[in-house]
């Protein structure tokens, strides 16, 4: 054996896969770049998707498969939107099936100035998804300018599962 042949036979296997690498993550690369591209339209086609009325309505109802997984998250909302109240007691007063949906039933009762039981009531009326205020009770604290607030209040959710 040639030393010219034994250094080629040394050499050419590192170099071929240093080149193979270099080739590898040139493709790599490309795919990663080509990937994000996608994710990034079809983001903006979800994004621009038509209104259907089903996507519309999904929006406006609770999620959850079961009547307590969607009970928890009516009070998780709710107690994200009682901002500018103290909240005392919320209480899940059960569920009932209507028609196709499932109406699930709370009691709130907390207490705040004048400006916080309107801000309550306002954010309540304006959530998404759909919170119905079914009943008000307002009385008078013995603190001046002080009122205890309690609500009845509903929302859907699909039909879930006892």
């Amino acid at each position: 054996m040639t030393l010219r042949r034994a250094v080629w036979i040394l050499v050419m296997p590192p170099v071929l896969a240093a080149l193979l690498a270099v080739f590898a993550w040139g493709v790599a690369t490309t795919l990663a770049s080509t990937a994000d591209e996608a994710q990034t339209r079809l983001q903006a086609v979800l994004d621009r998707r038509p209104s259907e009325p089903s996507v519309q309505a999904a929006k406006l109802l609770l999620s959850g498969a079961t009547v307590g997984l969607s009970s928890s998250a009516l009070q998780s909302r709710i107690l994200v939107l009682v901002q500018n109240a103290d909240l005392q007691q919320i209480e899940a007063r059960g569920a009932e099936a209507e028609g196709t949906l499932t109406r699930l039933r709370v009691n709130l009762r907390l207490s705040a100035d004048e400006k916080g039981i309107m801000q309550t009531i306002i954010a309540l009326e304006a959530a998404e998804p759909l919170i119905f205020v079914d009943a008000l009770r307002v009385s008078e604290l013995s603190e001046k300018r002080r009122f205890a607030m309690e609500l009845d209040l509903s929302a859907y959710a699909g039909r879930v599962a006892q």
